[in-house]
């Protein structure tokens, strides 16, 4: 039997993105004051609105992390483990992203395994 693939490890962050940013925009034409939405759609600070949601979306591009992928059995591997250093051989003792320093001795990981077949693959 076939294993499916792990599904994308980041669909919480990009979730929990959109859910805060609808949050703050309805809380701020709640707090805005304007008692009709067409008196708020001519109020100064709907037209800034434009400008926060592009600074938004272009916050959300360069800050989203991506899934990485075995190049052996092409599977979504989780991004935050407890890995080994290979320099100093110690876990991190709690779970980390693969990009990360080590707590230990601030090396950056090089290489990672696969948690299905087992690979090694250059990060």
């Amino acid at each position: 039997m076939k294993e499916k693939p792990l599904p994308s490890v980041f669909f919480h962050f990009r979730f929990k993105f959109i859910a805060v940013t609808s949050i703050a925009f309805l809380i701020y034409i709640i707090l805005s004051g304007s008692r009709e939405f067409s008196e708020f759609a001519k109020s100064p600070e709907f037209r800034m609105l434009g400008p926060f949601l592009i600074f938004a979306m272009v916050l959300y591009f360069i800050f989203r992390k991506f899934p990485i992928k075995c190049p052996s059995c092409a599977k979504i591997l989780p991004t935050k483990k407890n890995w080994k250093c290979p320099d100093c051989g110690k876990f991190q003792g709690r779970d980390r992203y693969l990009m990360d320093k080590c707590l230990h001795c601030k090396q950056i990981l090089s290489t990672s395994f696969c948690d299905h077949c087992g690979e090694e693959f250059r990060l």
